[in-house]
């Protein structure tokens, strides 16, 4: 099983997967991107980190099964992650990307997260963004909004372990047909 998470960032997606992580027995697909490496992140297990010039090489050589510029920076993820999965696999993806490989592949489960405008904005500045920034990423929050009824299941983030049992109980549903 292949499920997709998506949203805006900054609503929790990491959180809640690392919870259904420690829960359940799930490869994680790590990303590719071409942003900088926030403190207390590392390469190869947050996402592998590339500059701009390594992702658009990647490109060319046809090594994405979906990647978009999200942002200012490039998030993909890799053909190798995807098809030499075992057993169940999260991806963690952009809102365009995870649209097109759901639609490309109808039995990958589709997952958004959201959370109220009022706490996005403060995961934002508690990341240390400043007021443009924040704005730009809350437009683009609106936008990618407007593809929730592309997946299978939307989700408000209001408490963690509420939203992480409700993740499970999914999991749990699909896997008993």
């Amino acid at each position: 099983m292949i499920f997709i998470f998506s949203g805006p960032s900054g609503v929790g997606k990491s959180t809640i997967i690392d919870a259904i992580r420690q829960k359940r027995d799930f490869q994680f697909s790590v990303s590719y991107t071409s942003r900088n490496i926030r403190e207390g992140e590392y390469n190869g297990e947050d996402y592998n980190f590339v500059t701009e010039e390594e992702f658009l090489r990647l490109i060319d050589d046809d090594f994405f099964v979906e990647y978009e510029k999200y942002g200012r920076n490039y998030y993909g993820t890799s053909k190798n992650a995807v098809n030499n999965s075992v057993g169940s696999l999260i991806l963690d993806l952009e809102v365009n990307g995870a649209t097109k490989l759901l639609a490309s592949n109808p039995s990958f489960t589709g997952i958004f997260i959201d959370i109220d405008d009022e706490e996005l904005i403060k995961r934002l500045k508690k990341r240390g963004h400043d007021e443009a920034f924040i704005d730009e990423r809350m437009r683009l929050a609106e936008y990618q909004r407007s593809f929730m009824d592309k997946f299978d299941y939307q989700i408000k983030n209001k408490d963690i372990n509420t939203t992480v049992n409700k993740i499970l109980d999914i999991i749990y549903s699909l896997e008993e047909r």
